[in-house]
């Protein structure tokens, strides 16, 4: 026998000593024993990086009553003197377009049109950034005021008094030019058109203040050709100065038409 081949162990001993070989080296490796060679944990897979998608930010819009009290207020601040009574409002609802926040300092207000300090106008807002726009908002303005008006149907001619009035409130925008506010400007003036009852009594429709009444006694006094003579008569009807009215000659009994002079003299016209 060689003596090599004592020392290698038999066949099926060889193959019983590699695979315990082999198993022992795995165990080691496996339960990271002494002598073992480490063995590095497997990298994670790495992804390719994405950038994230990013939004614009949503845009600002410009509140709907910032523009409400914007109109509002430059209309109050335009009102007359006294009118600590009114109310501004909008005429109408705010558009249902929507306007870019406009910069501070950036939205004018101004009048369009006719500006009507007591009714209806129309004011615009104007951004001037940093986005520009303009928007119209109509406004009103309700002013309430005193006003007289005929209690009753009244005729031309009619000599005002107390009961013939009265003093109601209504927003000034409707009110005609010259509209009375107290009784105390109508009573005792003349009606020269007919009025119809809840009308508003204006200066325009009344003569003087009455100076003559039915059945009172008057000076009736013709003139002519450097000639005055003067007459006691009896007014048929009440009068104003400058108004024409009938006067009975108290000694003759006809009736003169004439003039009511500022003194409540009649100036006779004719005679009947």
């Amino acid at each position: 026998m060689n003596p090599s081949d004592r020392s290698r162990p038999a066949p099926d001993s060889l193959s019983r000593w590699r695979s315990a070989t082999s198993a022992a080296a795995l165990a080691l490796v496996l339960m990271g024993g002494a002598g073992a060679a480490e063995v590095a944990p497997a990298a994670p897979m790495r992804h390719p990086e994405v950038a994230p998608v990013r939004h614009p930010p949503p845009p600002s819009w410009e509140p709907a009553q910032a523009l409400r009290a914007a109109a509002e207020d430059f209309v109050r601040s335009h009102l007359p003197a006294g009118s600590g009574r009114a109310r501004v409002r909008l005429r109408a609802q705010l558009p249902a377009a929507r306007f870019r926040r406009c910069a501070p300092g950036q939205l004018v207000a101004q009048a369009f049109g006719d500006a009507n300090p007591y009714g209806a106008q129309t004011v615009q807002l104007r951004c001037r950034g940093p986005q520009a726009w303009s928007v119209y908002l109509p406004v009103r303005v309700d002013w309430p005021q005193q006003v007289v008006v005929a209690a009753h149907a009244l005729a031309a001619g009619h000599a005002l008094r107390a009961s013939d009035l009265q003093v109601l409130q209504r927003n000034r925008d409707a009110l005609p030019p010259g509209s009375l506010h107290s009784e105390a400007q109508a009573e005792g003036r003349v009606l020269t058109v007919g009025v119809a009852a809840g009308q508003g009594i204006t200066r325009g429709m009344l003569a003087g203040r009455t100076l003559i009444h039915n059945g009172q006694s008057v000076a009736l006094i013709a003139e002519g050709q450097g000639i005055r003579l003067v007459a006691l008569g009896v007014a048929l009807q009440d009068g104003s100065r400058g108004q024409t009215v009938l006067v009975r000659n108290a000694q003759s009994g006809r009736v003169v038409s004439g003039v009511v002079d500022r003194r409540g003299d009649v100036i006779a016209a004719r005679m009947r």
